[in-house]
C-alpha cells in the first residue's frame, strides 16, 4: 500500500490541503500521514522576542498536533485511514525522509505566497519538497 504525505508547516491549519488530499485518496487502499512540521529554533526565538513566558515549545506542540488530527477527524472520518505524527527538526530533510520510509508515493504541502526573490533568500519549504521528492507534489499556495 503506498501512501499520501500532507506536510503542515506554520500556526494554521489547512483545511484546503486536507480535502486535496482527501479526494486525492478516497476509493483507494492509500493511507495519509499527516506530519506537523516545527521548526523549534524559530518558535523558541518568537518566544523570546514575544516574552511570552506563559507559552512554551511543548505546549504549541500539543496545541499544533491536536488541531491537525482533529481537522483529519473532520476531515477523513472513518473513511480514509490516517496517522498524525509531529516532526521536530531539519525541515524539509525530515519531511523527505519520512516519505520515504513511509513509501509516500504523493506530497501535499502548503506553499507561501513569496515572491521568487524571497523564496531564493529566505527558503521555502514546499519549494526544496518539489525539487527534492521523487514524486508529484501538490502545493496549495494561501
Amino acid at each position: 500500500m503506498e501512501n499520501v504525505l500532507i506536510v503542515q508547516t506554520g500556526d494554521a491549519i489547512d483545511e484546503t490541503l486536507f480535502k486535496t488530499a482527501a479526494e486525492h485518496v478516497t476509493g483507494t487502499e492509500k493511507e495519509v500521514l499527516v506530519c506537523v512540521s516545527i521548526d523549534a529554533d524559530r518558535i523558541q526565538n518568537e518566544l523570546q522576542r514575544q516574552a511570552r513566558p506563559d507559552r512554551t515549545l511543548e505546549e504549541i506542540k500539543r496545541t499544533r498536533q491536536a488541531n491537525a488530527a482533529d481537522l483529519a477527524d473532520e476531515v477523513f472520518g472513518s473513511n480514509i485511514p490516517y496517522t498524525v505524527r509531529e516532526v521536530v527538526g531539519r525541515i524539509p530533510d525530515d519531511i523527505l525522509e519520512i516519505a520515504a520510509e513511509r513509501e509516500c508515493d504523493h506530497v501535499f504541502v502548503s506553499g507561501k505566497g513569496r515572491s521568487p526573490a524571497g523564496k531564493a533568500i529566505f527558503g521555502d519549504v514546499a519549494q526544496s519538497v518539489i525539487l527534492e521528492f521523487d514524486g508529484p507534489v501538490t502545493v496549495l499556495t494561501s
